[in-house]
């Protein structure tokens, strides 16, 4: 359990690098460009995220539990690796297609034409990011976790850096949305020097028979994919429809912090993962489900821990950060998320066990259940209760979540969450 411990170590470096620079990029356009434009730059990147997963094909994992269960077989990991970026190019490029052709539509439906200008600058981005996921879970699943902190840190260094310039050039906020573009631009050609390094892809002439098999794992967890990108994206989608732009960046900036929250567990995540294919590969629940019960001694307490210290600190800080007065009123639907997160946090590390498992229909439609429930409480209590309704509703969907999630894995696989 030493080395699990090493590799959570080094993948919560990006977790403290993503709390920094993720508050401090809404802070920043906040405070220089105002809350009308974070809810313009949110709404943006909240539909950027999704294409990013339509763009992948949603076979990052697929890559990652074929590469864990035989890492040291070059010729494997090599077709393996290439039957993920073959068809991963074309997807990617439709969904790039789809996300230009859409930013009129979306801009409409938003009212705001600032939203449709701004997803053009960062529409690069999405074929870009949709390529880094397939190329990072090759580095996940061959266990190079010190590297795969790296390159994540990486991400969120670049960020900081093009913020600055942004800043600097004082750029127009439409204009802003572009450092998607930029930073995953520069991560993609980082990314492929390591895959060709780590890889020699060269020796995968099975590539195609990878091809169909990522592809069809992909279309069945592309549901769960998309849910988890929508569930985390729906509460500020019906903010921007119901309200305005500048609604929309108070409340983005509650959710911001509550998404580095989330990021923790998903550091966990990325060390236990190649260890949960691993052992479920060779039938051993056993052992998952000591790697659960010592996961959870030191995670639960201080997930906790942070939970409760972030919504108490909330309407202290931020608006003498943002030096707008007007951010005060995220802290409730804050505090709402952070119950939910502790209410959750005891399964959120483990939230990908099916996929693991090679279940990936059920993983989505665990996933799909929690975003109907979302979608079904954020129309049900925005409209009522506007911003605390909208955090409200996602909490309800992260503890349905869990439930589901303790349910499955215990009937699917014989692993006791």
């Amino acid at each position: 359990m030493r080395r699990l411990e090493r590799d959570v170590a080094w993948n919560l470096i990006p977790v403290a690098l993503l709390g920094v620079i993720g508050l401090g990029l809404n802070l920043v356009i906040g405070r220089v460009w105002g809350a009308e434009a974070l809810g313009v730059f949110n709404q943006v990147t909240s539909i950027y995220m999704v294409f990013a997963i339509i763009g992948s094909g949603a076979m990052q994992y697929s890559i990652l539990r074929e590469v864990a269960a035989r890492p040291a077989d070059d010729a494997h990991v090599a077709a393996v690796t290439r039957g993920g970026l073959v068809p991963g190019i074309g997807f990617a490029v439709v969904a790039t297609g789809l996300f230009v052709a859409l930013h009129g539509p979306v801009a409409a439906i938003l009212k705001s034409p600032a939203v449709g200008t701004g997803m053009l600058w960062a529409a690069p981005g999405v074929f870009c990011f949709s390529i880094n996921k397939l190329l990072l879970a090759v580095t996940n699943g061959l266990a190079r976790m010190r590297a795969y902190a790296i390159y994540t840190s990486t991400r969120y260094l670049l960020i900081g850096a093009t913020l600055g310039v942004a800043v600097a050039c004082e750029v127009e906020v439409t204009t802003l949305p572009g450092l998607w573009s930029i930073v995953e631009g520069v991560l993609l050609l980082v990314l492929a020097g390591e895959t060709f390094v780590m890889v020699s892809l060269r020796r995968g002439h099975e590539w195609g028979r990878w091809a169909r098999t990522h592809t069809s794992f992909g279309a069945r967890s592309s549901a769960s994919m998309l849910a988890i990108e929508l569930g985390s994206r729906l509460d500020v989608w019906m903010v921007g429809i119901a309200l305005s732009d500048a609604s929309v960046g108070v409340y983005a900036m509650a959710a911001t912090l509550a998404e580095g929250a989330m990021q923790i567990p998903v550091a966990v995540q990325a060390s236990v993962n190649p260890r949960i294919a691993e052992s479920l590969a060779r039938g051993d629940t056993a052992a998952v489900d000591t790697m659960v019960r010592t996961t959870r001694r030191w995670f639960v307490p201080a997930m906790i821990g942070a939970c409760v210290l972030g919504a108490l600190a909330f309407p202290f800080i931020i608006p003498v950060l943002t030096g707008d007065a007007a951010f005060s009123a995220g802290s409730v639907p804050f505090a709402i998320l952070m119950l939910g997160v502790v209410l959750s946090c005891p399964w959120l590390p483990f939230n990908q066990m099916l996929l693991m498992g090679g279940r990936p229909g059920w993983h989505s439609l665990v996933l799909v259940v929690m975003v109907a429930t979302n979608a079904l409480a954020q129309v049900l209590l925005v409209p009522a209760f506007g911003l605390v309704g909208a955090g409200a509703g996602t909490a309800i969907a992260l503890v349905a979540s869990a439930v589901l999630l303790r349910l499955s894995s215990r009937r699917l696989l014989g692993v006791h969450l």
